[in-house]
């Protein structure tokens, strides 16, 4: 418990020395779960019951030894032709740590430049890259720990800004219980070396908190997250107040109940169904996403997000597809592949 405590205090001096800076931009490579399954369920995983490498990108307590011989891939088709992908693989481990190394990419496509008179020049490309190393410790026979340091840039034509920093996570499982508890926090960094007009200071943090459940003799794992803990209104501004009738000017009051709206931005909720050991299907639902990404007072499935697993021999796929707004979302893709050892 000793070695528990002094971690989390030496996790809080971290955050609080990246945070006293002014956040400018994060990059999509960092804030967004790559890997097919996280994308299935709608969101970073900060506590499994079982080791996942392909989560381990942005959660280093998921590693470990038991997959030591495979190499985990991912692709994201996001937006508007906007892609990304990581790709990681633990190199040494024993009973008690991993060491993985990975990296992560997201790239914005190709762009058309203009002169200041308007004249087309050049096409050039844009995009972020990172690359990383990890490890997962774990304090005892139930509680890991697990923290990653990450460093690239971004090149957007001639502009170009540096980037570094680390992600963290603390887990304790309960194996009788089929219960996971976790804090991961990802994003604590900061952009230097700027070129151009690229933005440099601390890269927003994500505070997250989660807990995952299963069940003895039922073939579904349920998974509970809140995000973004480190600030409590996530909601648009204007979003609680009242409104004025056009015709008559009369004050319409706001009867959305704001604590629980403000609460509800934060969670995500996501189910994972086993039909047998080769084959799963995810879940999850993101309520923040579904409330802000409305068009013409429509919803339709934003926020709902839903995978697809299977593993054939030495072959694991995995497919996901996340609901963002009408205009799209994200399609996942992650194969591993098991090495000879």
């Amino acid at each position: 418990m000793r070695k528990s405590k002094a971690i989390i205090l030496l996790l809080s001096l971290l955050i609080s020395s990246f945070m006293i800076g002014q956040v400018n931009y994060g990059s999509p490579a960092l804030e967004i779960p790559l890997d097919a399954r996280s994308g299935g369920l709608g969101f970073k995983i900060t506590a499994d019951l079982n080791p996942n490498v392909y989560a381990s990108l942005y959660n280093p307590s998921l590693s470990d030894s038991v997959d030591i011989n495979c190499v985990k891939m991912s692709y994201v088709s996001y937006l508007d032709g906007v892609q990304g992908g990581g790709i990681n693989t633990i190199v040494k481990a024993s009973n008690k740590y991993a060491f993985q190394v990975g990296a992560r990419f997201f790239s914005f496509g190709k762009f058309r430049g203009y002169d200041p008179s308007g004249v087309a020049t050049n096409i050039f490309s844009g995009g972020d890259y990172f690359i990383q190393g990890g490890v997962s410790y774990k304090l005892d026979s139930s509680i890991t720990c697990g923290l990653s340091v990450w460093g690239g840039f971004r090149n957007l034509a001639s502009e170009n800004v540096s980037s570094i920093g680390l992600d963290f996570n603390l887990m304790k499982r309960w194996s009788d219980k089929h219960m996971a508890v976790g804090i991961l926090v990802s994003g604590v960094g900061v952009q230097f070396a700027s070129t151009g007009s690229q933005p440099t200071g601390s890269t927003p943090v994500n505070i997250q908190a989660g807990i995952t459940k299963g069940f003895y003799q039922a073939p579904f794992v349920f998974f509970l997250n809140l995000q973004n803990l480190q600030t409590w209104d996530l909601a648009p501004d204007g979003t609680y107040d009242d409104t004025l009738d056009p015709l008559t000017g009369e004050v319409i009051p706001n009867k959305k109940w704001k604590f629980g709206d403000q609460l509800a931005r934060h969670l995500n909720f996501g189910v994972e169904l086993s039909f047998g050991t080769n084959f799963k299907a995810q879940i999850g639902y993101d309520h923040r996403r579904r409330a802000e990404m409305i068009a013409n007072g429509l919803q339709g499935i934003n926020g709902i997000s839903f995978g697809l697993g299977m593993k054939v021999k030495n072959l694991d796929v995995n497919f996901a597809r996340n609901t963002y707004h009408f205009a799209g979302g994200s399609t996942h893709l992650s194969i591993g592949i098991n090495l000879p050892r």
